[in-house]
C-alpha cells in the first residue's frame, strides 16, 4: 500500500505555472565542438553535444589539480617554490624560486589567475614530483571520481599528446569537486590581493561570468582555459532554487562564442528542467526476475517532458530524456521470487521498465483522470450495492 500511495502522489505532480512561463527552447547554434549540461546533485545529463568526445582541456585541468590537492594536503602547508616551478611556461603568478607560500595562496593563484607555476609547485609539494602527482591524480580520477575517459599528463593543462578528457568527464570532475566547501570557495573568487616576492597585485578571475563582466546572478563559480590546440574551454557552475548545474563548453574559436554558448546552455538548463525521483521499494520485473530499489533515484527532467526507462537483463536501469538521450543509469538489485505487484515496472519486449506499462515521467496528466474516474466508479458502485443490501 505504501508504494501505491507514493505512485499516485507522483502522478498528480504537475508543472508549475512559473516554470511554463520561463520555459525556453532547446539551445541551437552551439559553436563549441563539445558541450554538456548536468545537474550536479542528481548526475542527470540535460544536454549533450559530443559530450563523450576526447578533447584537450587546457587550463580547466586545474579543477582536478585543485580538488586533489585540497584532499591530499593542508591549506596551511608552507610550500617552497622550486626552480622548476618558477620556470613554468604560460600563464603564471610569477613565483620566485626559493620563496615560500601557503598551499591556500597557491591554490588561489592556480584558480583565479590560472598560474601554471602554482600548479607545478602544488604538485611537487603534494606528491614529491610532477610525475608522481600526475600518476596519482589519474588514479584518483578513475577510482574516486569515477570518470572513464580522462588522462592527464600534467597538472596545469599545457598541451600534451595524451592529455585529454571529455565534456562529460569534466562535468563529473567538477560536480565531485563542488561537494567540497574549500573548493567551492576557490571556484567563486572574483578577485583577491596577491602578495609575493615576484608580484604584488590584484588578481581578477579570468572567467567573465565569475568576475561579473558578463552578469549572470545564478553563476556560482567557473574556470576558463585556452591553448592553441584546444582553443577556448570553459567550465561554469550555477544554481537556482531548483537546480545546481555544471556547464562545460570545449573548443570554441573565440571568447565571444564560448560565453554565448554557456549563456544559452545556462538559460536552457535553469529554466527548462526540474527534479523528480523514483521512490525506493519500487519493483521492476524483467523476464521473470524482479529488481528493487534500495533507495530513491533522483533525476532531473524537462518541464512538461517525459522520461523513458530501459531495464537491461543485467539489472542496469537507464533513464532517457525526451530526445532519447541517456540521462543517467544505475544498477538494481535482483530479488528472485518477488511477485509482481501494482507498483512494478514490467518490461516490454524492448526491455523497457515502465510504470503502469507506459513511459513514466512523473508528469502523467492522463493517469490522474483515469484514477479519478475509477475512484468515482468504485464509490458509486459501493453506494449502489449498499443501498440494495439495505432493502
Amino acid at each position: 500500500m505504501k508504494k501505491v500511495i507514493v505512485l499516485i502522489l507522483l502522478c498528480f505532480i504537475t508543472p508549475s505555472v512559473s516554470a511554463q512561463q520561463n520555459a525556453v527552447k532547446k539551445p541551437g547554434n552551439i559553436y563549441s565542438d563539445s558541450a554538456i549540461i548536468i545537474d550536479s546533485k542528481t548526475g542527470s545529463i540535460l544536454y549533450s553535444k559530443n559530450g563523450t568526445k576526447r578533447m584537450n582541456p587546457a587550463s580547466i585541468t586545474k579543477i582536478a589539480t585543485a580538488i586533489y590537492a585540497i584532499q591530499h594536503s593542508n591549506l596551511g602547508d608552507q610550500v617552497e617554490i622550486s626552480e622548476k616551478a618558477s620556470r613554468t611556461e604560460g600563464s603564471t603568478v610569477y613565483l620566485a624560486a626559493g620563496e615560500t607560500l601557503s598551499m591556500e595562496q597557491l591554490l588561489q593563484g592556480l584558480m583565479v589567475n590560472s598560474g601554471n607555476d602554482a600548479a607545478v609547485a602544488i604538485a611537487e609539494h603534494t606528491e614529491g614530483s610532477v610525475e608522481q602527482f600526475v600518476d596519482k591524480l589519474n588514479l584518483f580520477l578513475k577510482e574516486e571520481v569515477g570518470v572513464r575517459d580522462t588522462h592527464f599528463e600534467n597538472p596545469h593543462g599545457l598541451y600534451g599528446k595524451n592529455h585529454y578528457t571529455t565534456a562529460y568527464d569534466m562535468a563529473e570532475i567538477t560536480s565531485y569537486a563542488l561537494q567540497n566547501e574549500q573548493f567551492r570557495k576557490l571556484f567563486d573568487i572574483d578577485s583577491l590581493d596577491w602578495k609575493a616576492e615576484g608580484w604584488n597585485t590584484t588578481l581578477y578571475n579570468h572567467h567573465k561570468m565569475v568576475k561579473g563582466e558578463i552578469p549572470y546572478p545564478e553563476v556560482t563559480g567557473g574556470k576558463n582555459g585556452f591553448i592553441d590546440e584546444s582553443r577556448h574551454t570553459l567550465v561554469t557552475s550555477a544554481e537556482n532554487d531548483k537546480l545546481s548545474l555544471v556547464v562545460v563548453t570545449m573548443k570554441a574559436q573565440s571568447k565571444r562564442a564560448i560565453y554565448s554558448d554557456t549563456k544559452k546552455l545556462l538559460d536552457y538548463g535553469l529554466n527548462q528542467f526540474e527534479r523528480n525521483y523514483i521512490p525506493k521499494e519500487t519493483v521492476f520485473q524483467l523476464d521473470g526476475t524482479s529488481y528493487d530499489l534500495k533507495k530513491d533515484i533522483p533525476f532531473t527532467q524537462p518541464v512538461n517532458g517525459k522520461i523513458t526507462q530501459k531495464l537491461a537483463p543485467s539489472g542496469e536501469l537507464t533513464l532517457y530524456n525526451q530526445d532519447h538521450e541517456e540521462m543517467l543509469s544505475t544498477t538494481l538489485t535482483p530479488v528472485k521470487g518477488t511477485p509482481v505487484t501494482h507498483t512494478e515496472a514490467v518490461a516490454s519486449s524492448e526491455h523497457k521498465g515502465l510504470l503502469f506499462g507506459k513511459e513514466w515521467s512523473g508528469k502523467l496528466l492522463f493517469y490522474p483522470f483515469i484514477i479519478y474516474m475509477a475512484l468515482l466508479f468504485i464509490a458509486g458502485t459501493t453506494v449502489f450495492l449498499s443501498g440494495s443490501f439495505n432493502k
